[in-house]
């Protein structure tokens, strides 16, 4: 009896003990919260917000207000001859009698091949890639003038005085646009216009002065017309530009 009383109490703690094993949970020890640090001496990193100075600009104001990452293009030929325009310019400012003084000396002369748009830094290589690829095979021309003319920016808040390609070289400047207008298309940019001016201007006012210089300018074109054909030689176009921000791009043409 005494050994059968030995097993009893032998099974009887066996069995106590490994169901107290089985329940008895592990204690998890919490980990100690992390300090908030201290952000008090690091200056705040204000949003830059770019206000336009018109009064940095002789007064011009932006089609289309700046904004960070947005980079302004265009695509434009040039007159490589720059100092025989400045002269013109300068000449032909000194012949408006009563409005010379509302004029500036344009900065850059061009002649635009599209409006100018906006692209996303991501877009800039593939736009300027498929303008290499449209202009490739493009024959270079020669670029003449045969009068001058007054144009209004859309926005009405400037006035240009131009000066207008000639028949032959229109003719090669919109096979140009054509290109572009496709290139532009691809990227649902807006297309020139549909019955563009090829011009390059000289002098421009704030304001809208169109209908004050166009009978003026009749009597002018008569005295520049000589003027133009005879110091203004028609230059050989062998490139194309394309200007986005502040990257220049350039085509040859064949």
């Amino acid at each position: 009896m005494s050994g059968l009383l030995y097993i009893c109490d032998y099974g009887n703690n066996s069995d106590s003990d490994e169901y107290e094993v089985e329940n008895k949970l592990p204690e998890l020890k919490r980990s100690k919260k992390l300090p908030v640090p201290n952000l008090s001496h690091i200056p705040a990193v204000s949003v830059e917000q770019h206000i336009d100075n018109p009064d940095l600009h002789n007064g011009r104001v932006r089609s289309f207000p700046h904004v960070r990452g947005n980079w302004a293009t265009f695509v434009y030929v040039k007159y490589d001859d720059e100092e025989s325009l400045v002269k013109f310019a300068t000449k032909l400012q000194n012949l408006l009698l009563g409005v010379k003084d509302l004029f500036n000396l344009c900065d850059d002369f061009h002649l635009s091949l599209s409006k100018t748009v906006v692209l996303n830094y991501h877009t800039i290589v593939p736009f300027t890639q498929s303008l290499k690829e449209v202009f490739c095979d493009s024959e270079r021309f020669y670029l003449g003038f045969d009068n001058i003319d007054v144009l209004c920016n859309e926005e009405k808040t400037r006035t240009f005085i131009v000066l207008k390609a000639d028949y032959f070289s229109v003719k090669s400047l919109t096979s140009l646009v054509k290109k572009v207008d496709n290139v532009l298309g691809e990227f649902k940019l807006e297309k020139f216009y549909k019955e563009p001016s090829f011009h390059i201007s000289l002098l421009w006012a704030k304001g809208d002065h169109k209908g004050k210089l166009e009978s003026l300018l009749e009597n002018v074109n008569k005295v520049i017309s000589t003027e133009v054909v005879r110091k203004l030689e028609s230059v050989l176009i062998d490139k194309v530009y394309c200007k986005s921000g502040n990257k220049f791009y350039k085509y040859s043409l064949e």
